[in-house]
Order: structure tokens, then C-alpha cells, then sequence
């Protein structure tokens, strides 16, 4: 899949062999990377976030967050790990395979670091995929596929094989007397004296003397492409084809040019600051292993399945985030409630509505989330995972309800995408939790009916 190059890999071993002489600033995090350990099957894998804005093939600005390493056996910090100063994650030369629901969609290439205020991201280029190879032509066989009319009344064309006519016209072969072209003549309608013919065009002098013998239907026409003009290569005297580019004249000048010293300097686009409202985000991998890519979307056999799972979310959303209802007076008799009974609330429309369904496993079930958000004031945020149940109704494994007004003890929930953190075959929900002044990046297994949350990086402000 994605892959870390190789000499990001080499520093990375002589940074961890520094880092176990380094004083304890960071010794909750592991400093040493076993290489006996690489070899055997524990290798590391990064999960980072790109954040961007305009469009993926033309990124005006753009900033990579590391989130976290998998280091065979357990999570580790990804702004964090083997920092020194910057962490492993975002070093130059580091490549990231971004993803869409796992179908990979490009490459980005880190060419510097930066520390935003304690937080490091990785600043680099987006490189497009590979165009796909075309597909070889089918090899041909080599045998000659012959079909006949045999059927008097079957429409075909006015032209019968070159063996089956005469000169006479009479349908036999007139050197041979095998039954099999007898009977094709024999079994060949009979041959129209009107009928238009087709008339080869000769090929040399030798089919056109030819053709003077045959009878007046195949004689040849004019050429109508003598003088159409054609390229001559000229031949020397071993007969070999000369060589259409002129001698090149040792002593022709020419233009010798360079990269400059900082180039890279020069070629390091613009990192993106802040939250602006046009920023898009994309998971990504870096794995010095390839491994084959899984596409986590789900397919629905049914489309209404899928509706039916959507408008259902929608209703349990919209109840999550309508206000309470008053409460009813106690001194009213029953009967002059039900006469006075207000209309029920109309539920609240749901804005920036987003809903998405993953197979978090080979053959796995679907994983519905739905993100949206009210138009009122306050404005509230919902979030819902749900997997359908039994009874095709939804099942409800988390469900984050926030509002403007409590942002900075309740973070609104927003996903990122389904990614393979581990790199075992299986997904995880990557959600960003953004406060009010902050803002941390969480990771969410589903199994077992339940939504655990594995790991959650730290908070930063935004």
C-alpha cells in the first residue's frame, strides 16, 4: 500500500539508537526500534490526516497531522514518536498513500516539518496515482475461422470465397475434385448476372498481368492512390537505412542547466493555518510494507435498504437534537388536556448532513455513521454510529450530542473516514473531536456491537 522510503527508515534507526542516550523528556514513549523485530514481522505503521483546501490535484494550502504509529503491539503517539526534534511520522522523505473509504487516491510526499505551537505537521505535495496500464491485446491464434451459407433464404452479402467461384461462373473448382467443394457449389444459391461485384485493387505488376487473363468481372480498376506521396528512407550502401537525424556537431553550443541550491525551497508550497471552512481532510497510510488495499465501502444488495437505514438515522438524529417538551400542567383535568392539546413540534431539519456506510471487515455487515448539525440557536451537533440489528431496524453504538454553548466540555464529533490503523485487514472510525478553543483526533473500534474508543491523541489548540 502506502510505504515509507527506505533511507526515512535508516534515519529513523539511527535517531532510535540517539534516543536511548537522550534524557527521559519523553520516556513514556518508546525510544527504540528493535531491528530484529522489523525482520521478524513487527514493523511500524503511521496514520496521519491531510488537511487541505481547494481541489485535490490543485491544492492551494495544505498541512499533514500525524495521529498515530502502530509499532507492532501497540499505539504510539504520532506527533510524539521519536521526535527529535521533529517525530518519525512527518521526517522529509516520508511518503503517505491517501485513501477514500480505502481506495487509494494519490500520494503525498513530505518535504519539511514544522511545530505549530506544539503540534508538528508535515508539509509536502500531493503526487497523483500511476495511470493504469493498458491492457495487452489478446494474442492471436493463428487459425482461419471460415463460416459458409448454407441457407438459400438467409440474407448475406453479395460476395461468395474466391474458391468457390469459376471463371465460367458455375459455382465447381476447376482444379480439384474433392466432394467438399462440390457440394459447397452445390448448396450456393445461384449467382445473379446482375449482381454488383467488388474488384480487388491489384497488388504489384505481376496481379495486374494476372488479372488481364481472368474474365471481364475481375478486371482490375485504376489505382486511385498512385500519387498519393509517400516517405523514402534512404538506404547506404550496405543496404541498412540511413539515419534521418543530422551528425551532431561536437562544437554546437548548447544550454546546460542545474537545480538550484534550494530548490526545495522554492518547490515547499504554502502550509495551512487555522480551521477555515473550506478545509477538506483525508486519511493516510505509511507502511514500508505493501499491502493490498480493501475498499471498506459498503455495497447495499438493495438501494431502498439503504434509504430505509438513512431515513431512520435521520429520525433518531432530529430526536437527539429537539428541544424538550414542556411540561404538561398537573390541575388540569385529563379531558381538558386532550382539548386544549397543542399540535406536535414539527421535528427540526438537519443541515451539512453527511451519511456513510462501511464494511469495517472482508465480508462484514454495514456500519452506518450519520454527522449533522440544526439550523437553530443554539446550533446542535449529533453524530450517530448504528448497525443494523436482527430485525433490519438500526442499533445505536454511539451517539455524541453537543451544542455552541457547550463546546468546551462536550467536543463535536466529526469523521474522517474508516482506516486500517494496524494493518490486520480491519478498519477503524477516525474522528476529528473539535472544541472551542481545541481540538484532538480520536480512533473508534467496532466490534462486538459496541463502539470502543482505542486511542485519542492529545488536545491542541485551534
Amino acid at each position: 500500500m502506502s510505504r515509507v522510503r527506505t533511507g526515512c527508515f535508516e534515519l529513523a534507526l539511527i535517531a532510535a539508537a540517539a534516543a536511548a542516550c537522550a534524557p527521559p523528556a519523553h520516556a513514556q514513549y518508546p525510544g527504540h526500534v528493535d531491528e530484529e523485530k522489523q525482520q521478524n514481522g513487527t514493523h511500524l505503521r503511521a496514520t496521519a490526516v491531510l488537511e487541505y483546501t481547494g481541489d485535490l490535484g490543485k491544492i492551494k494550502e495544505s498541512r499533514l497531522v500525524p495521529i498515530v504509529v502502530w509499532d507492532g503491539m501497540q499505539y504510539q503517539p504520532g506527533g510524539l514518536y521519536l521526535a527529535q526534534p521533529a517525530p518519525l511520522a512527518v521526517l522529509s522523505g516520508t511518503q503517505y498513500e491517501l485513501e477514500a473509504a480505502g481506495k487509494p487516491t494519490g500520494f503525498f510526499n513530505i518535504k519539511d516539518s514544522e511545530d505549530l505551537a506544539g503540534l508538528w505537521i508535515g508539509v509536502g505535495s500531493f503526487e497523483a496515482p500511476p495511470a493504469p496500464k493498458p491492457k495487452a491485446s489478446p494474442a492471436k491464434s493463428g487459425h482461419t475461422y471460415e463460416v459458409r451459407d448454407v441457407d438459400p433464404d438467409k440474407p448475406h452479402f453479395a460476395h461468395r470465397p474466391a474458391d468457390e467461384q469459376n471463371q465460367d461462373g458455375t459455382g465447381a473448382s476447376g482444379g480439384g475434385t474433392g466432394s467438399g467443394t462440390g457440394t459447397s457449389a452445390q448448396n450456393a444459391p445461384p449467382v445473379d448476372p446482375d449482381r454488383p461485384t467488388l474488384h480487388p485493387r491489384p497488388s504489384g505488376g505481376d496481379s495486374g498481368s494476372s488479372s488481364a487473363g481472368s474474365s471481364s468481372s475481375t478486371t482490375s480498376q485504376p489505382d486511385p492512390d498512385a500519387d498519393r506521396p509517400t516517405f523514402h528512407r534512404r538506404s547506404n550502401a550496405s543496404g541498412e537505412v540511413a539515419s534521418a537525424q543530422p551528425a551532431i556537431d561536437p562544437n554546437r553550443p548548447h544550454l546546460g542547466y542545474t537545480a538550484p541550491v534550494d530548490q526545495s525551497k522554492l518547490d515547499k508550497p504554502t502550509a495551512l493555518f487555522g480551521l477555515p471552512p473550506d478545509m477538506n481532510q483525508m486519511a493516510g497510510i505509511s507502511d514500508e510494507r505493501p499491502a493490498d488495499t480493501e475498499s471498506w465501502g459498503f455495497s447495499w444488495s438493495n438501494p431502498d435498504d439503504e434509504n430505509k437505514m438513512k431515513a431512520a438515522l435521520e429520525t433518531i438524529a432530529q430526536q437527539a437534537i429537539a428541544p424538550p417538551a414542556p411540561a404538561a400542567a398537573t390541575t388540569a383535568s385529563a379531558a381538558h388536556r386532550r382539548a386544549h392539546a397543542a399540535a406536535a413540534p414539527a421535528p427540526p431539519a438537519l443541515a451539512d448532513e453527511d451519511f456513510r456506510c462501511y464494511s469495517l471487515s472482508f465480508g462484514g455487515g454495514a456500519t452506518m455513521v450519520l454527522t449533522a448539525h440544526s439550523t437553530g440557536t443554539p446550533v446542535k451537533y449529533v453524530t450517530i454510529v448504528a448497525q443494523p440489528d436482527f430485525y433490519g431496524q438500526p442499533k445505536v453504538l454511539l451517539k455524541e450530542v453537543t451544542s455552541d454553548n457547550a463546546l468546551d466540555v462536550a467536543p463535536r464529533y466529526r469523521l474522517v473516514d474508516a482506516v486500517d490503523t494496524e494493518g490486520n485487514g480491519r478498519a477503524d472510525l477516525i474522528f476529528e473531536l473539535r472544541g472551542q478553543t481545541y481540538r484532538q483526533f480520536a480512533i473508534y473500534r467496532i466490534a462486538g456491537g459496541t463502539a470502543t474508543q482505542v486511542f485519542q491523541t492529545q488536545p491542541t489548540a485551534n
